[in-house]
């Protein structure tokens, strides 16, 4: 049937190498903050190891009898805290310009690429869950680089540092110290794998809640209108007491954890103290050289251990965030330039569809040797069932998935072959519900063209009947419209829609259910104002109410993804197809309405 396989518009590129790995050349332009966060780390870390030292002389020194100079020493202590604090308040700036650096780069990423993605991308994954990617899972990975892996390089060298100072100081005590490691790892490796899978449990309920509170609130007028405020509050609250009751399930696992850790410490703190306070009493070593090692015991393998094993959870949480953006990142749109592509000239409005095949799924086809040609200026009128293949279509000439096998051409250029921005700013697009943004009326219908003056503006609203309603406004064409025009009634809604469209001045129009569900007099302003839009330009209008396609030049018919039928509204009432049985249907119906 003249159908060549090809992959799927949306593909996702597997990867063989762990996520972790994967994040070391992201974090390359950044390498000299990192190595900068490290030294005033490790310089910080190293101040931080001569109080015990200062400390455990003043004790030996009252022990033996001697004179303490206290004011040299405090000298000494504040001069050395002061610089701990120093160095404390730089790395804080530097891995504040370090995290936000990363995360402003991942984020600008992430979002240019999730809009380089086809539809299909964005009819697979919820918008919440999409928002907590590049907003949660970007932060995720931002508070492991500066909270937690700056920090384990320099304890990884404070500990190998400590250890050295302790075995020389007493390698028994060393030992002793030291004896619990083992035992601190198998304590959390029994915990670790339940933490992890509740966090990732955690995550996914998280992403849910999300997703629930974006579609409800998005659809709020829906919720209110069928009086389902307190069912939909009852499901948001089983979701979450679901995620409470994994947070508390957390908090218990990781209370088991540090509740053990800490008995352990203790544990390797009471033997020290044993065996060294022997040794004190046996003169064998100083009351000062004990309290020193315990200060770097504590402070310097208990603390660096400690801190280490808290990273591994945040790293598992990390590993789990970059896994979900690495596979938003691995993702591509098979839509794009080919390597040769050439910008779109100036449209003038010859469309072709030549043996057009395309499927969503392999083997499935929805549309099935589509062939018809469009004069310019021409107005094209789609007509069927839902399911029939229109929108696919419509999306297919707009180049948001590209056919299976035929050929989709403008003025005998292949729309595979040219550079997909410069065409797609060539043609404009009214859905039956238009998406209007959270700002001004003015800001709404400059998105058309966005270098357009005020003067502009206002000659598209009053091309698309709309001036006079924007002017009832209190701020006029300053008024903010509220989320998705939340304060416009849907005509409103559809004339600043082709107001934008005006404004864009595309050669090719696409009109998708433009008219639907509209009292007569709003349909009559909506109306003259798509006239004046399809003026001169090539249109392809879908529509169900075939009262507004009968002056179509051409009407198209389609039955399943095949085309049935073709021709003038007189054409096809003379052939008695579907086309004149759908119209003679319409026609009793409005009749009997009138009756």
């Amino acid at each position: 049937m003249g159908r060549v396989e090809e992959p799927s518009e949306l593909s996702t590129a597997e990867k063989d190498y762990h996520p972790l790995r994967r994040l070391i050349p992201e974090l390359k332009p950044f390498r000299g903050l990192m190595i900068l966060c490290v030294v005033l780390t490790v310089a910080q870390s190293a101040f931080g190891f001569l109080p015990p030292f200062v400390l455990g002389d003043i004790v030996n020194r009252l022990q033996r009898g001697e004179g303490v100079n206290t004011g040299f020493y405090l000298l000494i202590i504040v001069g050395l805290s002061g610089s701990q604090a120093l160095l404390g308040y730089g790395l804080s700036i530097t891995m504040a310009t370090l995290g936000q650096s990363f995360l402003i780069r991942i984020r600008d990423r992430m979002l240019g690429h999730m809009q380089s993605l086809p539809l299909a991308y964005f009819e697979k994954n919820q918008t919440g869950k999409l928002v907590s990617n590049v907003i949660n899972d970007a932060s995720t990975v931002q508070n492991l680089i500066t909270s937690n892996l700056t920090t384990m390089v320099g304890d990884i060298v404070q500990l190998f540092i400590v250890i050295i100072v302790l075995f020389t100081i007493n390698p028994i005590m060393a030992l002793l110290s030291l004896s619990i490691a083992p035992l601190y790892i198998f304590n959390f490796r029994r915990f670790f794998k339940p933490l992890q899978v509740t966090s990732d449990d955690i995550r996914a309920k998280r992403d849910t809640m999300f997703g629930q509170m974006q579609e409800k609130l998005t659809g709020i007028q829906t919720v209110k209108s069928f009086g389902q405020e307190r069912w939909e509050a009852r499901s948001f609250m089983s979701t979450t007491r679901e995620l409470m009751g994994l947070n508390v399930r957390q908090g218990a696992l990781g209370g088991g954890l540090w509740t053990v850790a800490d008995a352990l410490c203790g544990l390797a703190t009471g033997m020290v103290l044993f065996y060294g306070g022997n040794q004190c009493l046996q003169g064998k070593m100083q009351a000062g050289t004990l309290v020193m090692f315990l200060i770097y015991a504590v402070n310097y393998v208990y603390g660096p251990i400690v801190r280490f094993l808290v990273i591994l959870d945040p790293i598992a949480r990390a590993e789990a965030a970059l896994n979900r953006i690495f596979r938003t990142l691995n993702t591509f749109n098979l839509v794009k330039d080919a390597p040769n592509a050439l910008p779109m000239p100036q449209i003038v409005g010859e469309v072709n569809f030549d043996n057009v095949w395309f499927e969503y799924e392999p083997g499935q086809p929805v549309l099935k040797g589509i062939n018809f040609k469009v004069k310019q200026g021409q107005m094209v009128a789609l007509v069927g069932f839902s399911g029939s293949g229109k929108t696919t279509l419509a999306s297919l000439l707009l180049r948001h998935y590209d056919p299976t096998s035929g050929e989709i051409s403008v003025d005998g250029i292949d729309l595979k072959e040219t550079q997909l921005l410069s065409y797609r700013s060539q043609v404009g697009v009214v859905a039956q519900e238009s998406i209007l943004f959270n700002t001004t009326i003015r800001e709404n219908i400059r998105y058309g063209r966005l270098d357009a003056t005020d003067y502009d503006v206002e000659k598209a609203a009053k091309a698309a009947n709309i001036h006079e309603a924007i002017l009832t406004f209190p701020d006029g064409y300053d008024t903010k419209i509220g989320e998705d025009g939340i304060k416009l009634s849907v005509g409103e809604k559809q004339r600043m829609a082709i107001a934008r469209a005006l404004l864009a001045d595309p050669k090719i129009l696409i009109l998708d259910e433009a008219t639907s569900s509209l009292d007569s007099q709003t349909e009559a302003l909506l109306q003259a104002a798509l006239d004046n839009l399809m003026k001169d330009r090539t249109s392809f209008v879908i529509a169900h109410r075939l009262s507004t396609i009968v002056k179509a030049d051409m009407i198209v018919v389609m039955e399943k993804g095949i085309v049935t039928e073709q021709g003038t509204h007189a054409e096809l009432l003379e052939t008695d197809g579907l086309y004149a049985r759908l119209y003679r249907e319409q026609f009793r119906v409005a009749l009997q309405a009138a009756s």
